[in-house]
């Protein structure tokens, strides 16, 4: 028998959780109803509009993008989107549920970063329910990423489940219950309100703000202005 992926296998463990369409939609968001899809991916477009906003002119990147839940709704709005997923059945899922759309680009990445993805030449990048599936350092890694391939004043939105939060400690302590053994390469690991600030702040972007005002960390950035004869 084989044995199971790591942790950071994410190729390996994304690609054996989305062989299907409603087994996808169900590790993506945890429901297979399109309705209820469509009304997560519409109050994460709340999110994105409160904290970094998506404007006609923007080019838009997700990290993450699954089925497309949040990109069927961001893409209308802006300029063009692009969807990055690290499985490729993720991404042939989304270019169905987007096929209508004429302004989307997909691209299959390692996992790790946005190789392909040139600097400065991205508006805005977000990242949603993907940070509680990836490593610590892989976290940042992304906000990196993201602080390269945005232009002068682009912004950026990342979130987490809040390991402070009481609903937060909740998930912790249930998944802190089961065995070693058992708990899949791809189980939530919650984040702090301290660690995402530190890694937007690390990577370089300033007016960083922490959201914290229910279960979950919702944070925002902007890459700097270059500065004169720098």
């Amino acid at each position: 028998m084989d044995s199971q992926p790591g942790r950071s296998e994410y190729k390996k463990v994304w690609s054996a959780l989305s062989t299907t369409h409603d087994q996808a939609k169900l590790h993506v968001i945890g429901v297979t109803d399109e309705d209820a899809l469509r009304a997560t991916g519409e109050q994460t477009l709340g999110f994105l509009q409160e904290s970094v906003g998506i404007r006609k002119d923007d080019v838009v990147l997700e990290i993450g993008c699954g089925v497309g839940r949040v990109g069927r709704v961001v893409a209308p709005l802006c300029r063009k989107w692009i969807g990055c997923d690290v499985a490729s059945n993720m991404l042939s899922l989304t270019a169905e549920r987007l096929q209508d759309l004429p302004n989307v680009e997909l691209k299959e990445i390692s996992g790790y970063d946005l190789t392909g993805v040139a600097d400065a030449s991205v508006d805005v990048v977000y990242c949603t329910v993907v940070f509680m599936h990836l490593e610590s350092w892989d976290r940042y890694n992304y906000i990196l990423e993201a602080f390269r391939v945005l232009r002068p004043n682009g912004r950026t939105y990342v979130d987490n489940i809040n390991l402070c939060a009481e609903g937060g400690w909740k998930v912790f302590e249930v998944h802190r219950a089961m065995s070693s053994t058992n708990r899949p390469p791809h189980m939530t690991q919650n984040s702090t309100p301290q660690e995402i600030e530190t890694y937007l702040r690390r990577a370089g972007f300033s007016k960083v703000q922490i959201r914290t005002n229910d279960d979950w960390i919702r944070a925002s950035g902007v890459k700097p202005e270059l500065l004169a004869n720098s």
